[in-house]
């Protein structure tokens, strides 16, 4: 048995009683914490290694709820540009990634992630999907090899999209299977697979339904784009020839439930809501981005009083830029305060709940990670307060949610293992990355068509 002992620092527990331990310490065995208190009272006995946590807040790992780290080398491109605009210029980018190419970019997607104390995420992975090729292997690879928990949820594209993206439903069947036979559940437990229809005009009714018979059978998360934008009830109701909305769709062919999770939900109104709440949907927000389109963003507080899980993204480094659940946090706040002219309209404590436990049960690990609580997977982050940013702090919740970074994380632990250790990561070469990463992004962009050059490459 392997022990950790992280001594000192503000213990920030996140759990049921929203404990905050002054002084406190962990002790970690294996992959899972087995104490969490005052550091005066924890348990005797040798450990293997110790982090002096003192001047830092020990919290639960944070939950990514929705991203597309295959997108990365997208990064700064179409900035400008409406949502549909802006995918006409990233799938051929995407398109243009080969294995090599795929696997450099979602380890740098987890890189960041990690390096922000991100420790779980969902991966809405889409990509070409030629014959006896299966491209998502690059990407569990990928996230196997940085140490983070993830989940993939695999794109699938039944029409109106381009042509090499496109499956059947049975292929689509096949492949799934494939995956969870050898992935769902992998590296201990850290990686899963789930299914994501892209977006609702990529399906037909009977395509939702086998859809969703897939992933009962499997028991899997079904993952989706809904109501992002306001073009999607527009294109959903030309799409599917009749005025219908997103989630008036989504009940109606069944694809609503606990094991959903609702990503954007940008453009609903009070019928959908209700039909979500009734169906005890979580949902996902991702306010940087609803911003970086100037696509609005949802008021927040309905979904909050209609008693709905919430959960926190990022989405894509290409379509924010940045993969930092502070920022999410912080633009959580800030926008649902804006909408409603109400300063309490998002608290401090229901955004760090949002970034941390609340956001794995909405993805359906809340047994698993988002607080310290004995038995729980150890997935633990410490953040810096010894920063001017972050001088005072005499609300702690507050200093996390409007002042705290990404780069203020100093050490990171999944499921036992420090992957970072004073902002210095054990399971990758960082360096060695980045040169890499830029060389495959050139390459990319050159079988993409663009004619583009990085600097420092």
């Amino acid at each position: 048995m392997r022990r950790t002992l992280i001594s000192g620092g503000t213990v920030l527990t996140m759990n049921s009683a929203r404990e905050i331990l002054v002084d406190g310490a962990m002790l970690v065995e294996d992959a899972r914490i087995a104490f969490v208190g005052p550091r005066a009272q924890r348990p005797p006995g040798p450990v293997h290694e110790t982090i002096d946590a003192t001047g830092t807040v020990v919290m639960p790992g944070l939950v990514n709820c929705h991203t597309h780290l295959c997108m990365i080398f997208g990064r700064t491109l179409g900035t400008e540009r409406d949502l549909l605009a802006w995918l006409d210029l990233e799938v051929p980018l995407i398109r243009a990634l080969d294995d090599e190419a795929l696997y450099l970019a979602e380890l740098l997607g987890c890189v960041e992630n990690l390096k922000n104390g991100t420790t779980t995420l969902v991966d809405n992975i889409f990509t070409p999907h030629p014959p006896d090729v299966v491209p998502e292997h690059a990407a569990l690879r990928a996230m196997e090899a940085s140490g983070i928990r993830a989940i993939l949820a695999r794109g699938f594209h039944g029409r109106n999209f381009v042509a090499d993206f496109l499956e059947t439903a049975e292929e689509q069947a096949t492949r799934v299977e494939a995956l969870v036979k050898d992935w769902h559940g992998a590296a201990d437990g850290r990686l899963g697979i789930s299914v994501g229809p892209l977006l609702p005009w990529v399906m037909s009714e009977p395509l939702y339904r086998e859809t969703w018979r897939l992933v009962d059978a499997f028991g899997l998360g079904l993952h989706m784009h809904v109501a992002e934008t306001r073009e999607f009830n527009t294109l959903i109701a030309r799409h599917y020839g009749r005025p219908i909305r997103n989630v008036e769709l989504l009940h109606e062919v069944g694809c609503l439930g606990p094991g959903v999770q609702a990503v954007g939900v940008a453009d609903l109104n009070e019928r959908e809501i209700e039909l979500l709440a009734e169906t005890q949907t979580p949902v996902v927000f991702d306010p940087p981005t609803r911003l970086f389109w100037g696509s609005g963003y949802p008021r927040l507080t309905p979904f909050l009083e209609a008693g709905l899980v919430c959960g926190l993204a990022t989405n894509g480094p290409a379509a924010n830029c940045g993969q930092d659940i502070f920022e999410s946090m912080k633009y959580a706040c800030a926008t649902a305060k804006t909408a409603t002219g109400n300063p309490k309209a998002l608290t401090r404590h229901r955004a760090l709940a949002m970034a941390t436990i609340e956001g794995a049960r909405a993805i359906g690990l809340g047994d698993v990670t988002g607080s310290l609580e004995v038995g729980k997977r150890a997935d633990i982050i410490t953040v810096d307060l010894d920063q001017p940013h972050l001088t005072p702090a005499f609300d702690l919740e507050a200093a996390l949610v409007y002042s705290a970074r990404g780069a203020d994380v100093r050490d990171v632990m999944v499921d036992g293992r420090l992957v970072m250790r004073d902002r210095t990561l054990r399971t990758v070469d960082e360096k060695a990355l980045l040169m890499e990463a830029r060389a495959a992004a050139r390459r990319a962009a050159r079988g993409a068509g663009l004619d583009m050059t990085l600097p420092g490459a």
